[in-house]
């Protein structure tokens, strides 16, 4: 139709040039019009290229190929080929939230968790004694400690209604029949603080642990128990000064708040006797004491007669009356006993920290006292021979254990020998130097040589011989030593003293101190090694170093 060189030009798509109305397709010439596809919403564009395969155009076109998504606020369009890449992205990005958020947890919940403990106040008092002063024992497996929320509001007096005491071994052992007895009930002495006679205050459950005084007030007040019945017995002033002195360290120590309000029991409980009249007429010596129903305080108890309530109960059901009574108490006693059994988890026993010094005297352990006729004659004195043994008992190795193992060695001797402890001084297993007879005070731990020495009792049984045997530690020689060091700067102990064993002089033939004691000993730089001591008299040993 054209001649050569007029003929439409030819792109590479085999469009006829630019306002052409045909297009070549291979080697003819067709019209645009028969070869219009039918597209909606396509604009006059040059841009757009029609051929055997389909058009491009410059309008967004969403096909199946296009892949849209946003991520953290970012569009990402990725074709078919990416799709694993940003797959692997995306997983990699959640496990890294996942660890992420198990790390903050465990640092926050874990890592920072720190168990709540009894708070110490800071009263250093001689008159205060916390739990390991007067050897409290452990609290029951079944009771949780539960810890108040402070600073407390309000503070209760009573008392125990039993037995007062005023000096120091009394009360001890007066808070200790309490706590055995609360043990049973409560899981651990009721009372935050207890107070004795001549103003001994004794550390109870503390100052931030819940008692067990009065239901639906323990989990908001401090509660004082006076040791003692005050319908009878009488507050000293020494009482009422370090009560208040105890108060004002518990504010100190925002255990308590500033403001705290002070009542006592039968104020809160009323038609009650506790904390006994004597109490209540100096309750005013308490600035913060508040006198709402202080008339509603008994000065005596009244006892309701239980027995006959019960029987004119009984007398006045009828017998079905009873049956079924009987029938619902005994499931009420079957589920609390279902319920206890399936819900109570016994936890191990938490130990009292074992706080106590070194030396431990004979009042620290509640020794009875003894009143001693024999004491060392001056002419030995200061006493060149020390003689070590052992009990061949048991061993101990915390302050409680071992102040009970000496009472018990206390009372043997009392009760069977009518004599007081033999030692001089005992060792625990624990390092601890417990004062028996003491300094100056004949012993009876070696006979003959009573008079002329002082006898050191390592408790335990030292003999290898025996399975279990105990066995002499590096702290307890150490604590031997010091104990001997002492005795010499007091002038007790001469500076050249010797050290032997009770075999070494023994007459009957005795094991003691045991080998395993008597082996360690021996290493000791005072112990005598040419047996010097052996069959003579403290009359000889006297005169043997006089000469030299």
């Amino acid at each position: 139709m054209w001649p050569d060189g007029e003929g439409p030009s030819h792109n590479g798509h085999g469009r006829a040039s630019s306002g052409s109305e045909v297009v070549v397709i291979g080697d003819q010439v067709t019209s645009t019009a028969a070869l219009q596809p039918t597209i909606s919403n396509i604009h006059n564009s040059t841009k757009c290229h029609i051929g055997p395969k389909f058009v491009s155009i410059s309008q967004t076109v969403h096909s199946n190929e296009v892949v849209k998504g946003r991520f953290l606020g970012l569009e990402l369009v990725s074709p078919m080929k990416s799709r694993r890449l940003r797959c692997s992205v995306a997983v990699c990005v959640c496990w890294a939230f996942v660890v992420a958020s198990g790390l903050g947890i465990y640092f926050l919940c874990i890592a920072l968790f720190v168990p709540q403990t009894r708070i110490d106040i800071g009263l250093n008092e001689t008159w205060y004694l916390r739990r390991p002063d007067w050897q409290a024992l452990a609290p029951s497996s079944v009771y949780k400690m539960q810890f108040l929320r402070l600073p407390v509001k309000y503070v209760t007096f009573g008392h125990s209604a039993v037995n007062s005491c005023d000096n120091r071994r009394d009360c001890i052992t007066e808070v200790r029949n309490i706590q055995r007895d609360h043990l049973e009930r409560f899981g651990d002495i009721s009372a935050n603080y207890l107070v004795g006679g001549t103003g001994l205050v004794f550390e109870g459950r503390g100052a931030n642990v819940i008692g067990a005084i009065i239901p639906g007030w323990n989990s908001k007040m401090i509660s004082v128990m006076f040791l003692g019945d005050y319908r009878q017995s009488v507050l000293d002033d020494a009482q009422i000064e370090n009560v208040r002195t105890l108060l004002k360290q518990l504010v100190n120590d925002n255990v308590l708040d500033p403001a705290y309000e002070l009542y006592g029991y039968c104020q809160i409980l009323t038609y009650n006797v506790s904390p006994g009249p004597n109490i209540m007429v100096k309750m005013h010596k308490f600035e913060h004491w508040r006198n709402e129903n202080a008339s509603k305080c008994l000065k005596r108890y009244f006892y309701l007669s239980c027995p006959r309530y019960l029987w004119d109960l009984v007398k006045n059901s009828t017998r079905a009356e009873r049956v079924l009574c009987s029938i619902a108490s005994l499931l009420v006693i079957l589920c609390i006993f279902l319920i206890v059994y399936f819900t109570v988890i016994a936890k191990p026993n938490e130990e009292e920290p074992d706080t106590a010094p070194w030396n431990i005297s004979r009042e620290m352990w509640l020794a009875e006292p003894y009143s001693y006729t024999n004491e060392i004659d001056s002419v030995f004195e200061p006493l060149r021979l020390v003689i070590i043994q052992h009990s061949a008992g048991s061993e101990c190795h915390r302050f409680a254990s071992c102040a009970s193992v000496l009472r018990n060695i206390q009372g043997y001797y009392i009760k069977v020998k009518h004599r007081d402890i033999p030692y001089n001084f005992q060792i625990g297993n624990d390092g601890r130097v417990y004062e028996g007879r003491g300094w100056r005070k004949e012993g009876a731990h070696t006979q003959f040589y009573n008079r002329c020495s002082v006898g050191i009792g390592f408790l335990g049984d030292y003999r290898e011989e025996l399975i279990g045997h105990s066995s002499v530690t590096a702290l307890q020689q150490t604590r031997a030593h010091m104990l001997l060091n002492a005795g010499v700067q007091m002038g007790f102990l001469h500076p050249d003293y010797y050290v032997v064993g009770a075999s070494d002089i023994q007459r009957d033939g005795t094991e003691s101190p045991g080998s395993n004691l008597y082996r360690a000993i021996q290493q000791w730089a005072h112990f005598d090694h040419e047996n010097r001591f052996r069959n003579k008299s403290c009359d000889e040993i006297n005169a043997m170093f006089k000469r030299n």
